[in-house]
């Protein structure tokens, strides 16, 4: 349901339940995160709610939240638990159909809420809508578009193999499937890969083509010093569950990351350097992706 601004103040009063919950987590954001929150409620789609879960900031950046006079806004306050927590305790609170994530530094498109509203209309069954974004480092630009569009017929396949990718900023959740699986609070860092290591196993997962974030890729995580590893997704790695295609995603996972804890890798995981039989499937599979591509 499509509603005017000054209908959807009124009945904001009067428990009005929108579509979208779009949740930005916050932790000492004070420079930024009013320009991620203008880029939400400047959308051409009203249909929304904005929840911001304070996550202890000890910065102005709460303050600068309660200074937005916007009835879509909710400000939760909590203490610092980390993003894991953030999402989770901002889900529990959304009363939105379906949820978006927005990390606090980063930035909704023009028209991306309408997208996700349409994409969502349309393809209702599906619990995962995946759409591409655009990648900001810098003076550089990426238009991280997918390659496909369609339903994947086995999501933690095409996660694998780069087809798909949801997560934060640029996909759009079903809140049953959230609530259902939840992130592990434990996580603080690829948070979102382990969320899909157990969500694409059972979700329907439409893939669009269409961007509808900008990511600023200097304040993302990957940008950052490793430091604890057991706050990170590499700190609790199981190869042991799931199928095949689970199997290669949390191996590739081992691999990419393995360099950046060096000792704590090889203390955690002696077993995982001797697979070679994974790492050899590895590259077969990117040279079969890489000619299918051709």
């Amino acid at each position: 349901m499509f509603l005017p601004v000054t209908l959807r103040t009124f009945v904001s009063k009067h428990h009005y339940t929108p579509m979208i919950s779009v949740i930005i987590p916050l932790y000492n954001k004070e420079p930024i995160i009013e320009r991620s929150l203008q880029s939400v409620l400047s959308q051409d789609y009203d249909d929304f709610e904005v929840v911001v879960v304070n996550d202890g900031s000890t910065d102005r950046s709460a303050d600068i939240v309660r200074s937005i006079n916007d009835p879509r806004i909710r400000l939760i306050e909590q203490e610092n638990g980390g993003p894991s927590k953030a999402r989770n305790t901002g889900t529990k609170n959304a009363k939105g159909e379906w949820i978006v994530f927005l990390d606090a530094d980063d930035e909704l498109l023009p028209g991306a809420l309408r997208i996700f509203y349409r994409l969502s209309a349309e393809h209702s069954d599906a619990d995962i809508i995946d759409c591409g974004q655009i990648v900001r480092l810098n003076d550089s630009v990426v238009n991280m578009s997918h390659s496909f569009e369609g339903y994947s017929r086995n999501p933690m396949r095409d996660w694998y193999l780069r087809k798909i990718g949801p997560g934060s900023n640029h996909s759009i959740f079903k809140k049953d499937k959230i609530l259902f699986f939840l992130y592990d609070e434990k996580i603080r860092r690829y948070e979102d890969a382990e969320l899909l290591t157990r969500i694409l196993r059972s979700a329907v997962v439409f893939s669009s083509k269409e961007s509808v974030s900008l990511v600023h890729a200097e304040y993302s995580a990957a940008s950052h010093p490793r430091k604890d590893i057991s706050e990170d997704f590499m700190g609790h790695l199981d190869i042991s569950k799931g199928g095949f295609w689970y199997k290669m995603c949390v191996f590739r996972t081992f691999i990419e990351e393995r360099e950046h804890y060096k000792e704590d890798s090889r203390r955690l995981y002696p077993h995982l350097y001797k697979r070679y039989d994974l790492l050899l499937l590895m590259k077969i599979l990117s040279l079969i992706n890489r000619f299918c591509k051709v």
